[in-house]
């Protein structure tokens, strides 16, 4: 069984993405791992999704960092701009030397919750490190 030891959670959220967090405190806890969070702004998104994720951001990461601390573990908080695909499987894994990635399955965005977002399906594809995709949401209650 790997033990990980850099564990990224990207974050929208999304029910999807909080209970991918969850999933991975939980993972880190058990491996003693760094976990870094992060929320991307597409350069593609519309003004208004911008700026109500912008807006969102500080209050969320401030959820998700005490959820976190009540389980023991520290979290490495950013916000990026750019393309989720590529910063998701491919720049931030080598900035931070991730080992394994879990995230929802899809997103916040329009596309049906039967289907794999655009994102995942990328990363799924393309990074080289494990992933877990979580398809079911959890009770995101705080």
């Amino acid at each position: 069984m790997s033990e990980y030891k850099s564990i990224l959670v990207p974050v929208d959220g999304s029910e999807t993405s909080i209970s991918a967090f969850k999933q991975g405190v939980h993972i880190a806890e058990r491996n003693k791992a760094d976990l870094y969070l992060v929320a991307i702004l597409d350069k593609m998104d519309n003004a208004e999704e911008a700026a109500q994720l912008q807006k969102d951001k500080d209050s969320l990461f401030d959820e998700l960092d005490r959820y976190a601390r009540a389980h023991g573990v520290a979290v490495h908080k950013d916000m990026r701009t750019g393309d989720p695909k590529e910063l998701i499987s491919k720049d931030l894994l080598e900035e931070w030397n991730i080992d394994l990635i879990v995230m929802g399955a899809t997103g916040k965005g329009a596309i049906a919750k039967l289907v794999v977002g655009s994102v995942t399906n990328h990363v799924i594809r393309n990074a080289p490190c494990d992933l877990l995709i979580v398809r079911k949401s959890q009770q995101t209650d705080f």
